[in-house]
């Protein structure tokens, strides 16, 4: 049976700004077969968010290096081992110190 089933969307995506990046940090998705996330980001307003990770990742952490005083629009994807992408996550906004 070929798996179709979308995870569900990453929650609680929280910002930390430092001096010079941008500290993510979210809840673990439970489902058993997930591969990782995705991070995606785009300049504020954030009409159109890109992939960041060349390849979905397994931690619930991620640094992102960016200029200081740029605001920049967040959200995350899940991934499972057959490929499926969740919706994305509710966005955040924030700029690096």
């Amino acid at each position: 049976m070929v798996d179709t089933f979308a995870p569900v969307p990453p929650v609680g995506l929280t910002p930390v700004a430092s001096d010079g990046a941008i500290d993510l940090t979210w809840d673990a998705n439970a489902e058993k077969d997930l591969a990782g996330y995705e991070v995606m980001r785009s300049a504020f307003p954030g009409n159109s968010l890109a992939v960041i990770t060349p390849a979905p990742i397994q931690e619930t952490t991620f640094k992102d290096s960016v200029p200081s005083g740029v605001r920049y629009v967040y959200a995350l994807r899940a991934v499972d081992k057959a490929g499926n992408v969740s919706a994305p996550s509710p966005p955040v906004e924030a700029s690096a110190r």
